[in-house]
């Protein structure tokens, strides 16, 4: 039986931005891959600090956005991280705050981390092309399988709300209700 602690991202400037101009805070392409907010580096670095289960934590899973990044960067200093595509955001199409920057910037950005991704995402579709909830299930089933395979007992996953309430209930649900910001859910697997 394996421990798979799943955690949202902090605050992110898409989050805060929603409130003042709607949808448009997701389908800007100004904002592309959005970082924390000051409220998100908080968030994530008092959960690094008050989060007990923290230290039994083997290796990290995180999905390659700026958002999860910096969160996983906030509460883990000195464990395994690496990045994977088929954790990304639902929908990989239209939402630009879910579209990621290529790996030679993020590698750039983010140095500790292994990237086990391609250049640019495999899962990207421009419109009129879009994620259906079919492919998002996929993509989840197959990082469940992968996580049954690895010898670590205890595994963490920063990702999204959408992603990880497919993951975790296998069901997303009202989309509109999203997951805490990094309050960790546990799966047992």
């Amino acid at each position: 039986m394996k421990n798979i602690w799943c955690i949202r991202h902090g605050t992110a400037l898409h989050n805060l931005l929603f409130k003042k101009i709607g949808t448009k805070a997701y389908t800007s392409p100004l904002y592309r891959d959005t970082s924390l907010v000051e409220e998100g580096h908080k968030e994530s670095i008092f959960l690094g600090k008050h989060w007990d289960e923290k230290n039994k934590i083997e290796v990290v899973f995180v999905s390659p956005l700026t958002r999860t990044l910096q969160t996983a960067h906030n509460i883990f200093q000195n464990t395994k991280m690496i990045a994977i595509d088929n954790i990304l955001e639902y929908p990989q199409s239209w939402e630009y705050c879910n579209k990621r920057r290529d790996r030679t910037e993020l590698q750039y950005e983010f140095p500790n981390v292994i990237y086990d991704i391609p250049e640019k995402s495999t899962y990207w579709r421009e419109i009129p092309e879009t994620e259906t909830f079919f492919q998002l299930k996929e993509r989840s089933d197959e990082f469940k399988e992968m996580l049954r395979k690895r010898p670590e007992k205890n595994i963490c996953v920063v990702s999204h709300s959408t992603f990880l309430k497919e993951f975790l209930l296998n069901d997303v649900g009202n989309i509109c209700e999203e997951l805490h910001h990094c309050k960790p859910f546990l799966l047992k697997l």
